[in-house]
């Protein structure tokens, strides 16, 4: 029922009330005047067929032009009579058509046998007919007249609530402590207006919470990891060892992929992304190769065999963490997921396809992949593919999953053209 409006509800509301009183109405009019005819008649009747069976001399009375509408048969008059009228029982009998008349019929059983009496009510029927032509005429346009009346109605009751829908939409995403309660007061409207009011002070509180938690750890984050950035920096100059600097290379890559994350999660949290750095365009073939690189020790443990066909040039006017962190978390399921198979990684036309051969995703869960916390790994956050798809909604990209149980997976992004362009043409 909620699917219409409510000015359609009230209307549709009106127009029932107003048929079932009219025709309950109209229904006991109609039903009274019968009534009364059929005892008015009844009793007139009987008295009168009472007077020609006790004084059947009185009947010749019958015959002037005064008393045309009664009829009296008897003997073998009633052989004038249709044979569907001789064959009722004795009884009053309202409304019976003969040739075309209405009558009111009486009859009586006496030892010669029956006798009729019939009064002419023709006329009577005429009226109620023309009653009951007037009556529908008439609820027709009570009809007409309460629809208008309801619409007229529906928008004077409404306009408060237009009044408050109109006042919400003006209400900005970024607007905090916007109260509305006051407006409305004094009315059911005002009612809504403070539970909105209520659940926008929880809200704004909300708000104000959130954004104290991300500068802080924004801040706390970023120190010791510059910290340890620096501390890398230092033993990096003075490292005599290969697997030393292989090491201090997977703790600075590491650092790098913390702050991205933190850039990245600063990002979303703001509405409409202002405030953050992009920086230069990030080369996103130079990019990906170097992702790829950064699994490198991965992918060899797993024997995966990835293969980098097409990369088209390609410059994306985005922050480079944010794209490092998109591609780091579809290659990375494609490699946990894929573990003696095959990667293949192919950028053209603004289109990036990571394809596995892997477990594959049941057709059941496919749906689910980019909810918060789901996910199909035992050990598995539901976090990754999550945060890649809020980071492709905010900058408007596609990203696309197909997936077949036991061939594996392909993961597609499609790059909005307006944060894409051609090295050559940069």
């Amino acid at each position: 029922m909620y699917r219409n409006s409510l000015k359609r509800r009230i209307i549709f509301t009106t127009v029932i009330i107003v048929t079932v009183v009219s025709t309950l109405f109209a229904g006991c009019l109609l039903l009274i005047k019968q009534r009364l005819e059929e005892t008015t008649f009844g009793r007139l009747v009987h008295e009168h067929l009472e007077i020609l069976i006790n004084e059947p001399a009185s009947a010749e009375i019958l015959s002037h032009a005064l008393f045309n509408e009664w009829r009296f048969y008897r003997g073998e008059g009633v052989a004038r009579l249709p044979e569907s009228i001789r064959q009722l029982p004795p009884g009053s009998y309202h409304s019976i058509n003969i040739d075309d008349r209405f009558y009111h019929l009486q009859i009586e059983q006496i030892p010669e046998g029956k006798v009729y009496l019939t009064y002419d009510v023709t006329e009577w029927e005429q009226q109620e007919h023309a009653l009951l032509a007037t009556l529908f005429y008439g609820l027709v346009v009570v009809l007409i007249v309460a629809v208008l009346m309801a619409n007229r109605s529906s928008r004077i009751i409404l306009s408060p609530v237009k009044a408050l829908t109109a006042r919400l939409t003006n209400i900005e995403p970024g607007d905090r402590g916007v109260r509305i309660a006051g407006e409305f007061r004094g009315s059911e409207i005002g009612q809504i207006a403070s539970a909105f009011d209520n659940y926008s002070a929880r809200l704004d509180q909300f708000v104000e919470r959130e954004r104290s938690f991300t500068a802080s750890a924004s801040h706390e984050l970023r120190t010791p990891l510059s910290v340890m950035l620096g501390a890398v920096d230092v033993l990096d100059a003075n490292v005599d060892s290969p697997v030393a600097e292989r090491a201090l290379g997977r703790i600075r890559r590491a650092c790098g992929e913390m702050q991205a994350f933190i850039e990245a999660t600063l990002f979303l949290s703001r509405e409409g992304g202002g405030g953050i750095n992009r920086g230069e365009p990030v080369n996103l073939p130079s990019l990906l190769q170097e992702v790829v690189e950064d699994y490198r020790d991965r992918i060899a443990a797993a024997t995966i065999d990835v293969q980098i066909e097409a990369l088209s040039p390609m410059l994306l006017d985005v922050p480079a963490g944010i794209v490092k962190i998109t591609l780091n978390n579809i290659l990375l399921n494609a490699i946990e997921h894929s573990e003696g198979g095959r990667i293949r990684v192919a950028l053209q036309d603004n289109r990036l396809t990571i394809a596995d051969t892997g477990v594959g995703i049941p057709e059941d869960q496919l749906p689910h992949v980019f909810d918060r916390s789901y996910t199909t790994k035992p050990s598995g956050t539901g976090m990754g593919l999550n945060l890649v798809k809020r980071i492709c909604d905010r900058f408007n990209w596609q990203i696309e999953i197909d997936s077949e149980p036991g061939r594996g997976t392909t993961v597609v992004v499609s790059f909005q053209v307006s944060d894409a362009a051609d090295i050559s043409a940069a």
